[in-house]
C-alpha cells in the first residue's frame, strides 16, 4: 500500500511538474515567441488604448469572445498585461494537466505528449486557444462522470475565450449518439482523395462563418495568404497523423468500443485530419482547425503507451517516445529559432 506521506509527496511532485512547465510556457511565450507582438500590441493595445470600458460594452458580443478581452483589460490594468498572461497560463496550464491526469491517470505519460505535441504551439504562442482548450478537457472529464450541465457550462466559456472551440459542442452527440462516430470515420476516410481532386470546403465555411461575425476576415486578405500558404511540409503533417490515427484504430480497437470517451476523442482527432484535407487550399486555417481538434489525441497516445507497456511491448514503446520526443524537438526549434540559430 502507498502511504499518505508517500502519496502526498507523488502530489506535490505532479502540481510541482505543472507548476514548471508553466513557468517554462510563460517564459517562452513572451521572450521567444514570434506571436508574442500581437498579443501585446495588437489583442491587448487595441482594447486598452483605442477603446473606453464604456466603449467595449457598448459593442460587447459573444461572438467577440470577451471573457478573454475584458479580463485583459481589467487585469491588464489593474496588474500588467505581461503579468496577467504569464498568471493565467501557469494557471491555465495546470488546470488543463491536472484534468487530462484525471482521464488517463498517469501523470507523466500524459506530460509527455501533451509537451511534445502542444506545450510550445498552444502555451508557447498561440495562447487563446491554450486559455480555451484548458475547459475542454475538464468538460470531457465531466461528460465522463455524467455531470452534462458543468460539461456545457466549460465548453461555453471556453468559446468565450477562443470561439473556435464551438466545435467541441460535437462531443455530446458523438458521445451519446455512437453512429455518428461512423459519420466521422467515412469522412476520414475519404478526405485524402478530396484532397487529390482538389475538393475545399473553405468558401462555404468562410460564407457560414461571416453570417455571424466578420471577426476571421483576416484569413482572405490575399496577401497575408499567399505568405501563411506555403504548403512545405503541410501534407506530410497531414500523412503523419493519418498513420497516427490508424494506428490507434489498430491498436486500441477493443477499448475503442466499449469506452464511448475514448471513441469520442479519436472522432475528434479524424475531424482533425479530415478539415486539414478540406481546407488544403488555405493552409493556415487548415492547420489552426487541425490542430484544435488535434489536441484529442494526448489522451489517446498516452492510452496507447500504455498499452505497450502494459504488453510488455519495449520495442513500441521506444518507438512511440522517440518519434514524439523528435516531434517536439521539431516544433521547438521551428517555433523558437531565435533560440537555437
Amino acid at each position: 500500500m502507498i502511504s499518505f506521506k508517500t502519496a502526498k509527496a507523488r502530489n506535490f511532485l505532479k502540481y510541482l511538474s505543472f507548476l514548471g512547465l508553466g513557468i517554462i510556457a510563460a517564459v517562452l511565450c513572451q521572450t521567444a515567441s514570434k506571436d508574442w507582438w500581437t498579443y501585446s500590441s495588437h489583442l491587448y493595445g487595441y482594447y486598452s488604448v483605442h477603446s473606453s470600458w464604456q466603449e467595449m460594452w457598448q459593442s460587447f458580443s459573444f461572438l467577440k469572445e470577451p471573457l478573454y478581452f475584458f479580463s485583459a483589460k481589467f487585469f491588464g490594468e489593474l496588474l500588467s498585461f505581461s503579468a496577467f498572461i504569464a498568471i493565467t497560463t501557469i494557471a491555465l496550464l495546470m488546470i488543463k494537466l491536472n484534468f487530462l491526469t484525471k482521464i488517463v491517470d498517469d501523470v507523466w505519460v500524459t506530460c509527455f505528449f501533451y509537451g511534445s505535441l502542444y506545450l510550445f504551439l498552444f502555451e508557447g504562442t498561440v495562447l487563446r486557444t491554450a486559455f480555451a482548450t484548458a475547459l475542454i478537457f475538464p468538460a470531457f472529464y465531466y461528460l465522463q462522470k455524467g455531470n452534462i450541465i458543468s460539461s456545457l457550462i466549460l465548453v461555453v466559456l471556453a468559446t468565450q475565450i477562443h470561439l473556435t472551440t464551438i466545435v467541441f459542442f460535437l462531443m455530446y452527440p458523438l458521445y451519446f449518439y455512437r453512429r455518428f462516430n461512423w459519420l466521422v470515420f467515412a469522412v476520414f476516410a475519404i478526405s485524402p482523395f478530396l484532397v487529390l481532386i482538389n475538393f475545399s470546403i473553405y468558401d462555404m465555411l468562410f460564407q457560414l462563418v461571416n453570417m455571424f461575425t466578420d471577426k476571421y476576415q483576416v484569413y482572405a486578405i490575399e496577401k497575408d495568404l499567399t505568405q501563411q500558404n506555403s504548403t512545405g511540409l503541410f501534407f506530410f503533417f497531414v500523412v503523419f497523423f493519418y498513420v497516427i490515427i490508424l494506428i490507434l484504430l489498430y491498436f486500441l480497437r477493443t477499448s475503442l468500443l466499449t469506452d464511448p470517451l475514448k471513441l469520442t476523442l479519436l472522432s475528434f482527432s479524424m475531424l482533425g485530419v479530415a478539415a486539414m484535407c478540406l481546407l488544403h487550399d488555405h493552409v493556415a486555417v487548415a492547420a489552426r482547425f487541425g490542430e484544435l481538434f488535434l489536441i484529442c489525441l494526448v489522451p489517446l497516445l498516452s492510452w496507447l503507451f500504455l498499452y505497450f507497456k502494459e504488453n510488455n511491448m519495449k520495442y513500441y514503446q521506444y518507438i512511440l517516445t522517440a518519434t514524439f520526443c523528435s516531434y517536439g524537438l521539431a516544433r521547438f526549434v521551428y517555433l523558437f529559432p531565435s533560440l537555437v540559430f
